[in-house]
């Protein structure tokens, strides 16, 4: 048997929270008092729980099964279906275990994310899930790692800023990346991967904005996100206080950094190989409508999706019974692993 190297292993980690779990709630509310955070950028929408996070492992039961191992990061939350599992794939992981106490308690995602490096274990090359994003048809391993390199695609984006969203964390994001990369070089040293008919109407977005001489953004497809581990590391050496000061933030400010930085870097080095351009799909619940959304998880017309809950969503319970009996129709037997 063909002994595999560190790699050539592929972890995935998920973060998790239980938006109604009374003890995070009391905590949680706590911390609101004293910091009083940006509300917009901290709604409920954030946290609150669809109670569909078993399907996330179903489906990389049935359709990931090649995976190494899985990290659940949580703040001490373990689902009640998962807790009395013993499955050596699967490792828990709570906040305290590898995010440094000063950090700590957070309620901030990005403060977790940045931090995915310090744990020991994790493999060379891991794919980063929110909870909602679900593996929906079978994948490979090249789907996410070719040679060692991550799979991914390029197009560039202006950031549009508005009530609510990350635009300001982007440009956090974008301003590193442009005081550390050219966009000429970068653009001459990798033509065939930004200027491929592949990428579809994407392309678009960077012919529009090729005159600008440096980087105006990085498309984001808030899909699963491949990355070389080392990558975080280097980062945190290129920008130690910008990084230490955004990982005080209890909750999202707008003068964070996210882990979008680490993958903008992966991309501005020129180190990726170019991903399918119908790989994954967002659906934004609330906008779309429940049947499209039910359509997609049944009939599994992309590998990956991202049901992405926002303020948009008016009917909660409706849509939250729409979303597992999708998810039952298409995993009729009740086993993990």
């Amino acid at each position: 048997m063909k002994k595999i190297n560190n790699l050539e292993r592929i972890d995935f980690v998920v973060t998790w929270v239980n938006g109604n779990d009374e003890r995070w709630i009391s905590k949680k509310g706590k911390y609101l008092k004293q910091i009083r955070p940006v509300q917009s950028m901290n709604s409920n929408s954030r946290y609150r729980d669809f109670d569909i996070f078993q399907y996330w492992f179903k489906g990389v039961e049935r359709y990931a099964s090649w995976v190494n191992k899985i990290y659940l990061i949580t703040d001490e939350q373990v689902p009640h279906w998962l807790s009395n599992m013993n499955n050596e794939k699967i490792i828990c992981l709570n906040h305290e275990d590898f995010i440094p106490k000063e950090y700590l308690p957070t309620f901030n995602s990005n403060v977790i994310e940045l931090n995915l490096h310090r744990i020991e274990e994790l493999s060379d090359r891991f794919v980063l899930f929110n909870d909602d994003m679900f593996i929906n048809d079978f994948v490979q391993p090249t789907d996410f790692f070719k040679d060692g390199k991550p799979v991914d695609l390029y197009a560039e984006s202006p950031i549009i800023s508005t009530s609510g969203s990350v635009a300001n964390t982007m440009v956090n994001n974008m301003e590193v990346i442009n005081q550390n990369f050219s966009k000429k070089e970068f653009y001459t040293n990798n033509f065939r991967k930004i200027f491929n008919l592949r990428l579809g109407s994407k392309l678009f977005r960077t012919l529009a904005l090729l005159p600008s001489k440096n980087f105006s953004g990085m498309w984001n497809n808030h899909l699963p996100v491949p990355y070389c581990k080392d990558i975080f590391t280097k980062i945190w050496n290129v920008i130690p206080e910008e990084l230490n000061q955004s990982c005080l933030h209890k909750f999202r400010t707008k003068s964070d950094y996210s882990h979008w930085l680490m993958r903008y870097w992966q991309l501005a080095s020129g180190n990726f190989e170019l991903q399918k351009n119908n790989f994954g799909q967002v659906y934004e619940l609330g906008t779309v409508s429940n049947e499209s959304v039910k359509d997609e998880i049944i009939q599994g017309r992309h590998k990956t999706i991202c049901l992405n809950d926002n303020d948009n969503v008016k009917d909660f319970d409706e849509l939250q019974k729409v979303l597992r009996e999708s998810f039952e129709s298409k995993y009729i037997i009740p086993k993990l692993f």
